[in-house]
């Protein structure tokens, strides 16, 4: 039991392979595909060190920190610089504005002309030798208040009465202006205007966008090509690949393919498959019974198909056939059994391979129940499966001087269930499983001829417990790849 106990159950066999062969399936389709020709170009490219530092270091790039950040630091700092501020309050003032318009007007020059005029003494001149004159001349008809000289006087007075004129100088003497006036042209105000020139270009703004975008990554080609790459990575059909990809799971189809199967899912296919052996078909035309042998070989009628399952039954019943009598030859006589045999030398045969079949079959004392490859004249037989009565066996039967002699392998199969039998057959060996767990190997007589199936049932002994079955889920060969 506990050999038993060790052994992978059928079904579990059965899941994995399924699983295997639909994952090579898979891969097959992927192996050539654009969609891997695309994934690996993609892989190459962005694992590559180039492209690697390139996404490191834009996703590492930070605003804060930046020389774009530190010059406007500096611009902020420069804002609250008092003098600076004085001077862009004055800048922008509507008193600067009337000062500029006023001196634009030259009133402040004509005032200081004019101011000179009367207050340096040419003006106290001047009426000075206009009264001598008037005086000299006697001539009363002249009026000082009419020279041009009294005018300047006059107009003098009217400018330094001047709102204008008193408001140009006294803005002219205040802080504001003489802050503005030593702020101008200052190196503060160049770095200051220089800074504010440069931050308020389309360049630097969005430079500063960029640095503060924190999914500018997402935004390159580089990223559309990784995204693209992340998606494949991703696809069922590209991991799986991967998967397998330079492991050697898939290595029994790279060695092996179908040569022929039949999974039992129709009926019986009789140009497949043969009722009567090839020597009976060459003797009497019905099969024949010999030896120990007390059944006889019905055609088909013993044979049937349900649910994807062969079953072969052996079951008592008196029936008419043929018997070979070493003495008589063939003679027909009464069987009290019936059972069949069934074979396809006729549509396949092959030398050397690989076989499986999956199979369970009744344990009757004096009944034997077979699965082998024979060739047509029953000189060789490579036993995939024997049941006699409690005993399972593999083995080799071949003709040595005029006997048949029997190589056996002895099968260590559950007691009831169905196994999965398999056996390589090569030049040097036979080899033998059931459900994937060494049996034993046969290295001499290896058959050197090309062999076809053959299912039967005999029986050896009388029996009452019948009926015998033997039901078979599937059978399939395979041939070495050339």
């Amino acid at each position: 039991m506990n050999l038993f106990k060790r052994m992978k159950p059928t079904a579990l066999i059965e899941k994995e392979r399924k699983k295997i062969r639909d994952d090579y399936k898979i891969y097959c389709s992927v192996e050539n595909s654009e969609k891997l020709k695309e994934f690996f170009t993609l892989q190459e490219r962005v694992e590559s060190i180039p492209f690697v530092e390139k996404k490191k270091e834009i996703e590492s790039l930070r605003f804060k920190g930046s020389p774009e950040e530190q010059l406007l630091k500096k611009y902020a700092k420069l804002q609250k610089n008092k003098k600076l501020t004085r001077y862009l309050e004055t800048l922008d003032s509507a008193e600067l504005s009337r000062f500029k318009e006023i001196e634009a007007k030259e009133i402040p020059i004509r005032f200081k002309e004019l101011e000179h005029y009367v207050k340096g003494g040419e003006f106290k001149s001047d009426r000075k030798v206009f009264k001598q004159e008037q005086k000299r001349t006697k001539n009363d008809a002249q009026k000082w208040e009419d020279t041009p000289e009294f005018k300047k006087f006059e107009e003098y007075q009217k400018l330094k009465d001047s709102a204008d004129v008193r408001f140009y100088f006294r803005f002219l003497k205040s802080a504001a202006y003489k802050n503005f006036l030593k702020v101008s042209g200052s190196s503060l105000l160049n770095q200051f205007e220089d800074i504010n020139e440069e931050i308020s270009t389309d360049k630097f703004k969005e430079r500063k966008a960029y640095l503060e975008d924190e999914k500018r990554y997402e935004k390159t080609d580089d990223y559309k090509l990784l995204s693209r790459f992340r998606e494949l990575d991703a696809d069922p059909e590209i991991k799986l690949y991967l998967k397998y990809n330079d492991t050697d799971a898939f290595r029994f189809f790279r060695k092996w393919e179908p040569a022929f199967s039949d999974e039992f899912d129709n009926p019986i296919d009789k140009k497949t498959w043969s009722f009567v052996t090839p020597l009976a078909q060459k003797g009497p035309g019905k099969n024949y019974s010999v030896g120990k042998q007390l059944q006889y070989y019905n055609l088909s009628d013993n044979f049937s198909i349900e649910n994807s399952i062969l079953t072969l039954q052996t079951q008592a019943e008196k029936i008419e056939g043929i018997y070979w009598d070493n003495q008589y030859g063939f003679i027909v006589r009464d069987f009290a059994y019936a059972s069949g045999v069934m074979h396809n030398l006729g549509s396949f045969k092959q030398m050397y391979g690989h076989f499986e079949l999956k199979i369970k079959a009744s344990r009757v004392k004096g009944v034997v129940s077979s699965v082998s490859l024979v060739d047509e004249e029953e000189e060789f037989a490579i036993r995939l499966f024997t049941r006699d009565g409690q005993k399972t066996f593999g083995g080799l039967v071949y003709a040595e001087q005029d006997r048949k002699i029997f190589k056996p392998i002895r099968l260590k199969v559950p007691s009831s269930g169905y196994v999965i039998v398999q056996i390589n057959w090569s030049s040097e060996r036979i080899s033998w499983k059931v459900n994937c767990k060494n049996m034993g190997s046969i290295y001499e007589k290896i058959p050197l001829v090309k062999l076809g199936l053959r299912i039967e049932s005999e029986v050896l002994k009388d029996t009452t417990n019948l009926p015998h079955r033997t039901d078979i889920d599937w059978i399939r060969c395979f041939k070495a790849r050339s």
